[in-house]
């Protein structure tokens, strides 16, 4: 992959998880979308402003297959700067769980993360993140559930 726009650049180091033919249909599929959104991509050998790391997992539950996906982008540093994720609904399962990796499953993926990733870029908010959780009322002391405290998690950057 490599486009010739303007802007910071991107490199992908690795796409880890699905088998090679899925693997070469996501090169395609993220080479096309990047030129629609004018983003730099470059061979992961040469500099980046930024590098993904991406991986792929075929899941089947209750006779369906999703797709799950994450990236993780690296910058100059070699600091984490974003994790972006996502699962894609990808029909009924099969033998193969990645035969359901269509090309427009790939298209989603690849939309959905090269849009988070121009959104880093742009300094806007990503897409469908998570809103701040409300400031905490003054009024009295401040008292955690068992639930609230399963949906705390630590991500080192």
């Amino acid at each position: 992959m490599a486009s010739s726009t303007s802007g910071p650049t991107i490199a992908f180091e690795s796409i880890d998880g699905p088998p090679p033919q899925v693997f070469d249909r996501m090169v395609g599929v993220l080479d096309s979308e990047s030129k629609l959104r004018t983003l730099s991509i470059v061979s992961r050998e040469g500099t980046a402003a930024y590098r993904v790391r991406g991986y792929l997992a075929a899941e089947v539950s209750h006779g369906r297959t999703t797709i799950a996906w994450v990236w993780d982008v690296y910058d100059q540093n070699q600091q984490r700067a974003l994790r972006l994720s996502g699962e894609e609904p990808a029909g009924k399962a099969s033998r193969d769980a990645w035969a359901a990796a269509d090309d427009l499953v790939l298209r989603k993926i690849a939309q959905a993360g090269l849009s988070g990733l121009s959104s880093m870029i742009n300094g806007t908010p990503v897409p469908d993140a998570p809103s701040p959780p409300p400031a905490p009322s003054r009024r009295g002391p401040a008292v955690a559930s068992a639930d609230d405290l399963q949906a705390l998690a630590y991500t080192s950057h």
